[in-house]
């Protein structure tokens, strides 16, 4: 669909025209495609991106889905996975291949950082992590071999809001590709594509799924560094699965809404964990500070996510705090529409992502959980 329609009415109706008239996503739940003929064939061998030969290669679910991405995030392509981490893995692999350097966030989703401080070193490539809060940072990190930059939009699990535009500035500056995984906020709040980033990750299992039923991963950005990252997924085999591709799909058709309902209430919840003597902090960007004067920047005040991290006073509590939730599920993914709690590995600290229930429904379980640490 064209620019001309909103964001919420391109993710109803931006996968079509499907074939036969269908509304819905068709699933094309086959491994392979009919070849007419050996010239068929022939030219399928030579583009195998090209042409419908192999799902591993190309799905016309999965190219709907990617359709649907690209517009998202304002991007000239997107690519589908199989998960976060396979989008992640693959896009670093795919931009230090033979080696090279990446400067990388200090606040991570461990299983990112696990792969940057142990596996990327393994296959040649070093690795910088640096405090992105810092201005100087990044610049002071940077050097002759770099070719990537990385960084989460909104932090995992700390919540910190980066100044992406000055850290696309600094990178750029270098002549060093920046990828930024934008899970936290979704292309509701933020794309970091249209704010001079050169490829936004994310994991779609959380909230461009949002129902807690897929697991996949997306990587959009320009046609030269993602068509880099697609040659690489075609040999990994990290590609997504039509059925899983159709529900990201039926997915993101409801994103603008719940990601505005989450954020909704996750500033409520914020409140009121704030107010709690049990609490110590609460990281949410919606919260008065730094942070929430840079969300604002970044969002355009569409709202500040469905994320918080609250520290407890008494870290000998957690267990009880935990255990005590009645509503909020101890889960440990995000971007349901059913609230969760994570056990983050922090003695004193847990993650709440905030779903679509009514919101004093939620304000009265997280006191109530809040509570048990008195």
């Amino acid at each position: 669909m064209g620019e001309e329609h909103d964001l919420a009415t391109r993710l109803v109706h931006g996968a079509g025209p499907h074939p036969l008239g269908a509304v819905g996503t068709p699933v094309f739940d086959t491994a392979a495609f009919v070849l007419d003929d050996h010239v068929a064939h022939t030219r399928a061998v030579a583009d195998p991106a090209g042409t419908l030969f192999y799902t591993r290669l190309q799905n016309p679910t999965v190219a709907s889905l990617e359709k649907v991405l690209a517009d998202a995030d304002s991007a000239p392509r997107a690519l589908a996975f199989a998960s976060g981490m396979a989008a992640i893995s693959t896009t670093l692999l795919a931009l230090l291949r033979g080696g090279g350097h990446v400067v990388a966030s200090d606040q991570l989703f461990i299983a990112t950082r696990d792969l940057l401080e142990h596996d990327l070193p393994a296959f040649g490539a070093t690795v910088t992590f640096a405090d992105f809060r810092a201005p100087a940072a990044l610049p002071a990190a940077l050097r002759p071999d770099t070719r990537a930059v990385f960084f989460e939009t909104f932090t995992n699990p700390g919540l910190d809001v980066l100044d992406v535009p000055a850290l696309v500035a600094a990178a750029h500056e270098r002549g060093v590709p920046v990828v930024v995984d934008n899970t936290f906020a979704s292309p509701v709040l933020v794309r970091p594509i249209e704010l001079g980033a050169d490829l936004v990750v994310q994991s779609a299992t959380k909230y461009l799924s949002g129902h807690g039923r897929a697991v996949a991963g997306a990587v959009a950005g320009g046609e030269e560094l993602v068509a880099r990252v697609a040659a690489l997924r075609r040999t990994l085999g990290s590609t997504i699965s039509p059925h899983t591709a159709a529900a990201i799909i039926d997915g993101m058709r409801t994103l603008p809404l719940r990601m505005t309902r989450a954020s909704a209430s996750a500033q409520r919840l914020a409140q009121v964990a704030v107010a709690h003597p049990a609490v110590a902090h609460v990281a949410y960007p919606g919260l008065p500070g730094p942070n929430r004067e840079r969300a604002m920047r970044l969002t355009g005040g569409a709202g500040f996510g469905g994320m918080l991290s609250i520290r407890l006073r008494e870290p000998a509590r957690k267990a009880a705090v935990y255990d005590a939730f009645a509503l909020i599920v101890r889960a440990t993914s995000l971007g349901d529409t059913a609230s969760l709690v994570d056990w983050i590995d922090e003695p004193d600290v847990l993650r709440i992502s905030v779903g679509i229930e009514d919101p004093t429904d939620l304000e009265t379980d997280l006191e109530s959980a809040l509570n048990a640490a008195l």
